[in-house]
């Protein structure tokens, strides 16, 4: 049997049991009951976990002047609702779409609504001015490119939930750094104030954010009773200690040795947070609350768009042909890859060319990102930007540069098309099935 038979084969064969173990009806039963076992742990882990973003990335509110809206994860939020008889003889299951939250306000607006009245006049008028691409400079305004905005916005609080060690998170966010070209201690500072915000979740109880029961006592102070004392890993890896008396000091206020002067405001000794109306907070709730409404709906998500011919033959179903063709780009790319690699350095090992090979998967992966948060930076680089953060990266994690390099220029070439085919393979199934034109 030729290799290419062979491949042929196994990709029927994985095929095949994508469909049974998600797409059949016994799949999304199963899937189902898999839910329903871990409903209670997936309530726990968003009490945990949702707050650490939601809070953390409001940073770059007052910061960098951005309005709620611009904000992830503040601004991903969905509803959903069971499909019309239509609709259900189409294949679709549950119907998810993206809104746009209530609380998800201008920033003047929020200001208004969310600080208290005595020290509005103090912040309003130290807002930093929006910027222009081609017209406005980083560090007179809160963006400069397109990427830089979205570094800013929401992808530098993404890398800790993307690289939880602070290795791998350092690396990624200094190639990010050097390939946008920003200022290297705006970015440590705000990686150190997301970090503080985590870890005082769990660390140091701090009234409206921590969790009963789980959160314990801050650490006093030396000097005051009423501060405490949160222990954070700073950008170069230290256990660093600071002391805080509120959720708003650790996202806007001025910490010694953490924060740089126009980039924070010296608080009073009281909360700026307006306690008494809180919306702020009771945004959060609304946002747990909708979070686990949908949980009990993840089997139905992923089985969605199959007929029942389809969920009772594998040939038939069109979500199968689309994963195999997805699986069929990623065996074409790690073969064309695979034969770059060897061409360029004919001697390397088996597992030192897969390095090579998962490099490139993870730039396609990237830029061609559909769903999760915090990823359009990549799509939004400029090419030097583009090949500039990859290099950097992957130079960081021992791969050869001079490999690298010629390897970027090689794949380029056919790497647009193969994004684009990517994303379209997915979008156009969803849009067919929902009557939407493409």
């Amino acid at each position: 049997m030729s290799k290419i038979s062979e491949l042929f084969e196994e990709l029927d064969s994985q095929k095949r049991k994508y469909h049974e173990k998600e797409l059949s009806v016994d799949g999304e039963w199963s899937l189902i009951l898999r839910t329903l076992q871990v409903y209670d742990l997936i309530f726990d882990i968003s009490e945990f976990i949702i707050p650490e973003y939601f809070y953390s990335s409001l940073i770059g509110s007052l910061l960098f002047g951005f309005d709620l809206s611009e904000l992830e994860p503040l601004n991903l939020e969905f509803t959903w609702r069971l499909p019309d008889l239509e609709e259900w003889l189409r294949g679709i299951s549950i119907v998810f779409e993206k809104v746009l939250p209530d609380y998800v306000i201008p920033l003047e607006d929020f200001i208004k609504s969310n600080i208290k009245q005595e020290y509005q006049p103090e912040i309003l008028p130290t807002l930093v001015e929006k910027g222009y691409y081609g017209k406005s400079r980083y560090g007179e305004s809160y963006y400069d490119p397109t990427a830089v905005r979205e570094f800013l916005r929401s992808s530098l609080t993404a890398m800790f939930k993307k690289y939880p060690t602070l290795v791998s998170r350092r690396s990624a966010i200094d190639s990010l750094t050097k390939a946008l070209d920003l200022n290297p201690e705006v970015v440590r500072m705000v990686h150190d104030k997301v970090s503080m915000i985590i870890a005082s979740h769990i660390g140091c109880f701090i009234l409206d954010y921590g969790i009963l029961d789980h959160t314990y006592l801050c650490e006093e102070a030396t000097h005051s009773e009423e501060l405490g004392v949160v222990e954070y890993v700073d950008y170069d890896g230290q256990i660093r200690r600071a002391e805080v008396l509120t959720l708003a000091d650790m996202q806007f206020g001025c910490i010694l040795d953490v924060t740089i002067l126009d980039y924070c405001f010296l608080m009073p000794d009281e909360d700026i947070y307006n306690i008494e109306v809180k919306p702020i907070i009771d945004a959060l709730d609304i946002k747990l609350r909708r979070f686990r409404d949908r949980i009990i709906y993840t089997g139905h998500a992923f089985s969605n768009y199959v007929r029942g011919d389809e969920a009772a033959d594998y040939i038939k179903c069109e979500r199968t042909e689309v994963w195999g063709e997805l699986m069929s780009l990623r065996y074409v790319i790690e073969s064309e890859v695979d034969g770059l690699v060897s061409s360029i350095v004919p001697e390397l090992n088996n597992f030192d060319r897969r390095k090579y090979t998962t490099a490139v998967l993870q730039l396609l992966g990237h830029i061609g990102k559909r769903h999760k948060w915090g990823y359009n930076v990549f799509k939004t680089m400029e090419e030097p930007q583009l090949r500039s953060w990859w290099l950097g990266y992957w130079g960081s994690q021992g791969l050869d540069l001079n490999i690298l390099e010629k390897l970027y220029d090689m794949v380029k070439v056919w790497l647009p098309q193969i994004v684009k085919r990517k994303v379209g393979l997915g979008r156009s199934l969803r849009l067919r099935r929902l009557g939407i034109p493409l």
